[in-house]
């Protein structure tokens, strides 16, 4: 039986030419990629056959999924990190309330991101985030500027940044202006959890 029509296109179809594709191709690619399809089921031949590339091409710069997942997971770090506006003015719950109002409005504004960032949101330590995170470094200075020691402090982050993390994974509601009230009941019942752990001078310098 002679090839069909469809058969001979597909065989006649050509690829890149070798070289002709790189790392950072790669990567808006796989951007790309996932913005129509989960993220969990991008694969290398998946990922080459929309690209229009051997699957060689792309284990040379790659050479796992995990590594290209990565990749992808360090580059939408860096735009979360630089997208997040300056700390909220306002005593330290203020400081912290809005610090992860504006973590989840981030995150809830772009689904892939979100799908990338959110599970290295508090998973790390906290040399890590101070380097790598300068916000969540200058909340760290306020709250020790509002009399919280250095491990209450650090606490304080790693805890509400599990929260935040937990919710999204469970709960991704759509964009809104706002985070919903669950969210905000969350971030509200640890706020008050934290203020029987501050030494008396903190809660003193509150009330003056």
């Amino acid at each position: 039986m002679p090839p069909t029509a469809n058969t001979n296109a597909k065989r006649s179809r050509s690829r890149r030419a070798r070289g002709s594709i790189n790392a950072a191709g790669i990567l808006s690619g796989a951007f790309e990629f996932c913005r129509d399809t989960p993220v969990d089921q991008l694969s290398m031949p998946r990922l080459a056959a929309f690209l229009d590339v051997g699957v060689t091409s792309i284990y040379w710069y790659y050479k796992s999924k995990r590594e290209l997942l990565d990749a992808m997971t360090g580059q939408a770090l860096s735009a979360f990190y630089e997208g997040m506006p300056p700390l909220r003015t306002g005593d330290w719950e203020d400081m912290l309330r809005g610090f992860f109002d504006d973590c989840h409005a981030a995150l809830t504004a772009d689904d892939l991101a979100c799908d990338l960032v959110v599970r290295r949101i508090g998973a790390t330590t906290r040399q890590e985030v101070v380097e790598a995170w300068p916000r969540a470094a200058e909340l760290l200075d306020g709250l020790h500027a509002a009399g919280f020691p250095p491990l209450l402090a650090w606490h304080a982050f790693a805890t509400l940044a599990t929260y935040a993390r937990g919710f999204l994974l469970t709960e991704r509601p759509p964009e809104a202006a706002a985070p919903p009230e669950e969210f905000a009941f969350g971030i509200n019942n640890i706020i008050l959890g934290l203020r029987s752990l501050l030494p008396q001078q903190a809660h003193d310098r509150d009330v003056a």
